[in-house]
């Protein structure tokens, strides 16, 4: 009996794993690449409230130091007040994923092939005359349907 038992351990420790197939490499690297894009959605709208508030907040410094280097002076009635002019220059548009859902029947019947597709746009402001910049993400997803013909 105890012979048996360290032929049977002999064999296995002979054995050894498959190597990993390509296929499952893509797959997994997929799957990771959109928990880590996912883990990046989370923080964007703390990303977001910073920029604020630092914009915020380097206006103010920029306000107080004017009013401390100039003697205040009234400003006339009806004379225009300065303010930020921040105009957009610059517009990205990532696609992040994209999602082949198949042949697909809507409620009306209609046989149609669905795509999905995700992106983030992304605008940039710029204030020309302080370059102050401000950035705005926003998440879209995009159904596309395309009618099936069959012939």
């Amino acid at each position: 009996m105890d012979e048996e038992l360290q032929q049977l351990e002999a064999e296995l420790k002979q054995l050894r794993p498959r190597a990993v197939s390509a296929g499952l490499r893509q797959r997994v690297a997929g799957e990771l690449a959109a928990v880590r894009m996912s883990r990046a959605w989370a923080a964007l709208p703390l990303a977001a409230a910073l920029a604020v508030a630092f914009t915020w907040w380097q206006r103010a410094d920029e306000k107080q130091a004017l009013a401390e280097a100039e003697p205040s002076q009234p400003l006339a009635a009806g004379a225009p007040q300065p303010e930020a002019q921040f105009k957009p220059v610059s517009v990205e548009k990532l696609l992040y994923d994209a999602k082949d859902d198949g042949a697909v029947t809507l409620d009306n019947g209609v046989r149609v092939h669905r795509m999905r597709e995700f992106y983030v746009d992304t605008v940039t402001w710029r204030d020309p005359q302080t370059n102050a910049s401000l950035r705005w993400s926003v998440p879209r997803e995009e159904v596309r349907l395309q009618p099936v013909i069959f012939q």
